[in-house]
C-alpha cells in the first residue's frame, strides 16, 4: 500500500440519501492511491453502513467503513483521529461532498507542503436549488493565496473554519484532549484544540469544500440553535476552560487566535438569545452571560466583532428589545 497523503474522515449519521455523492466526489485516478476515505458510521438505522460498504469493496485500498455505537458528530472525529493513516486529515460531514477537481488540487499540493494548517475555499450549497448560496471566494482575504505563514502572522486577519481546514495528523495526535461527544457544534472544538501546537499555515485559493445548507434538522438552523443553546453554550465554556489549562504554554499569537475563535462563539452565542421572542427571560441569561465572559476572560470579550453585541453593551443592554425585533424582522423578510 502507498503512503496515503490525506485522510478525509466520514462522520455518517442517517444518510443514505447523500452518501453516494459525497463518496463519488473523492474519487480521481490521479489521487486514488494517495487517498484515505474512513466512513464512520455513528451507529445508523438506514443503507448508510450498505452504501459505505459497496464502495470499500470496489476501492479496498481507499475506502474503509467504521461501525460504532452512536456517539455523535464528536466521536466520529475521535475514531477518525485514532484510525488515519494519511499525513493530512480533513473531515467532510457525510450530507456535504467536494469539487473532485479542487480535491485533486489540494492533495497534489499537499503532496509538496509541510506545513501544519491548509485552508481552502468552501461553497456554501442550498440543498433544494443545488444553487450556491454563499460562495466563500475570499474568506481568506487578508491574507496572500499560496505563501506559507507562521500564525503570528495571521492573527487579527482570519481564523480557519473547520470545512476550509486540512490538519497535519501528528498535531490531532499531540493535542491528546478528546472532542466532546453527544454533542452539537464540536466543530468549533476541532478547530481549536490544536492551536497550540500550530505554527506554520498556508491558504489556497480554489473551492473545495461544498457545504449542503438547507438540509432537515441541520444544527444551524435557529430552531435548532434554540434547542440547544445549552450545548452551545458548553462547548464554549470548555473551550474558554482549555485555553485556561493550557495558558502557560501558549505563545501570544495563539492565545489571541483562540480568543477570536471563543469571541465568534460569544457572538453566535447572544444570537440565539436574541432570537427568543420578547418575555422569555433571555434578556436576563445574556446579560450575566456577557458579565461572566468579561470576567472570565477579558480578550474574548473584546475580541467578538458583532456590532450588534457591542451596541447592546454600550447601552446596558436596553437595546436587548431592538435586537430581538431586528432579528425577528430579518428572519420574517428572507
Amino acid at each position: 500500500m502507498s503512503e496515503k497523503i490525506l485522510t478525509v474522515v466520514v462522520p455518517s449519521y442517517n444518510v443514505e440519501a447523500y452518501l453516494e455523492e459525497t463518496l463519488t466526489s473523492f474519487i480521481h485516478p490521479d489521487i486514488i492511491e494517495d487517498l484515505e476515505v474512513l466512513i464512520v458510521n455513528d451507529g445508523s438505522v438506514d443503507r448508510t453502513e450498505e452504501i459505505g460498504k459497496r464502495y470499500e469493496s470496489e476501492y479496498p485500498e481507499t475506502f474503509r467503513v467504521i461501525t460504532k455505537v452512536n456517539g455523535g458528530h464528536g466521536s466520529t472525529i475521535n475514531r477518525g483521529i485514532e484510525e488515519a493513516a494519511g499525513r493530512y486529515f480533513k473531515v467532510v460531514d457525510g450530507d456535504d461532498w467536494v469539487d473532485t477537481e479542487n480535491f485533486r488540487r489540494l492533495i497534489k499540493m499537499l503532496k509538496r507542503l509541510d506545513v501544519d494548517v491548509v485552508g481552502s475555499n468552501y461553497t456554501m450549497v442550498d440543498h433544494v436549488t443545488r444553487k450556491p448560496t454563499k460562495l466563500q471566494e475570499y474568506p481568506f482575504e487578508k491574507v496572500e493565496y499560496g505563501r506559507i505563514y507562521h500564525l503570528e502572522d495571521i492573527v487579527g486577519k482570519t481564523t480557519v473554519s473547520m470545512h476550509a481546514m486540512t490538519i497535519k495528523t501528528e498535531i490531532l495526535r499531540k493535542m491528546r484532549v478528546k472532542i466532546d461527544e453527544h454533542m452539537f457544534y464540536v466543530d468549533m472544538e476541532y478547530i481549536t484544540f490544536p492551536i497550540p501546537y500550530v505554527d506554520t499555515l498556508i491558504f489556497l485559493e480554489p473551492s473545495v469544500y461544498r457545504y449542503r445548507l438547507g438540509v432537515p434538522n441541520q444544527s444551524m438552523s435557529i430552531k435548532k440553535m434554540q434547542a440547544n443553546l445549552k450545548n452551545h453554550l458548553h462547548v464554549l465554556l470548555r473551550l474558554e476552560r482549555y485555553m485556561e489549562h493550557m495558558d502557560g504554554k501558549l505563545s501570544d499569537a495563539q492565545r489571541q487566535y483562540m480568543n477570536e475563535i471563543i469571541g465568534w462563539m460569544i457572538g453566535s452565542q447572544m444570537k440565539i438569545y436574541i432570537s427568543f421572542p420578547l418575555g422569555s427571560g433571555k434578556q436576563k441569561e445574556a446579560m450575566a452571560f456577557d458579565a461572566f465572559m468579561k470576567k472570565r476572560n477579558p480578550g474574548a470579550y473584546r475580541s467578538v466583532k458583532n456590532k450588534a453585541v457591542w451596541f447592546m453593551r454600550y447601552t446596558g443592554f436596553l437595546t436587548f428589545p431592538v435586537a430581538v425585533l431586528a432579528f425577528k424582522h430579518r428572519r420574517n423578510s428572507y
